[in-house]
């Protein structure tokens, strides 16, 4: 499994919490023919193109002199913890950064229907040669992240780089399992 879950180029997964308040900007304008359903159970999207290579280089050039170690979640305390189950180097930008951030944000809340302002930092994610994260449940079950906002409703992974070989995401019990170096949005299960 090891194998299928390394990644070699830098991530974004954009978290989208519950707590539905406030409206989304509709500025971003979405293609719906560059979109096409991966599964249905979980819902799962590919858009072709979502990122510009100007927006990918910006994301680059913020994340790269902050990246650090990644961290997960203790299941008990809810603290970041270092943990051999994620070996990927990472950091989070803040919302609203600078105005190609905002930009991101805008198309990631008018393609995924949901609110602007529910979503978290993004988070970008640098996988090299041999580094991985271990399959896992993407929710919370401790208390601190239930009180931040709760349980993520939808994930939007946008990959940064082409890489040829490497650099999938395994859903393991979606009707197509694996989708590769691409933008994938994700509805979590309710």
């Amino acid at each position: 499994m090891s194998e299928i879950c390394r990644v070699w180029c830098f991530i974004i997964p954009f978290l989208l919490i519950c707590n539905f308040h406030g409206a989304y900007s509709t500025n971003a304008i979405i293609d719906p023919t560059k979109v096409r359903q991966v599964s249905w159970k979980p819902r799962a999207f590919v858009y072709e193109g979502f990122l510009t290579d100007l927006e990918c280089d910006h994301l680059i050039s913020i994340a790269k002199s902050e990246l650090k170690r990644s961290a997960v979640a203790d299941n008990l305390s809810g603290e970041s913890k270092l943990s051999e189950v994620r070996t990927s180097s990472g950091m989070f930008i803040s919302k609203n950064k600078d105005a190609i951030v905002s930009g991101i944000e805008d198309k990631i809340a008018s393609w995924t229907f949901l609110p602007k302002d529910n979503g978290e930092d993004i988070q970008v994610l640098r996988y090299e040669h041999g580094q991985k994260y271990d399959p896992h449940y993407d929710y919370f079950s401790d208390k601190v992240n239930i009180a931040r906002g709760g349980h993520r409703v939808a994930t939007v992974l946008m990959y940064l780089t082409n890489v040829t070989k490497g650099g999938e995401t395994v859903f393991p019990n979606a009707e197509v399992c694996l989708v590769s170096n691409t933008h994938v949005y994700i509805e979590s299960k309710t």
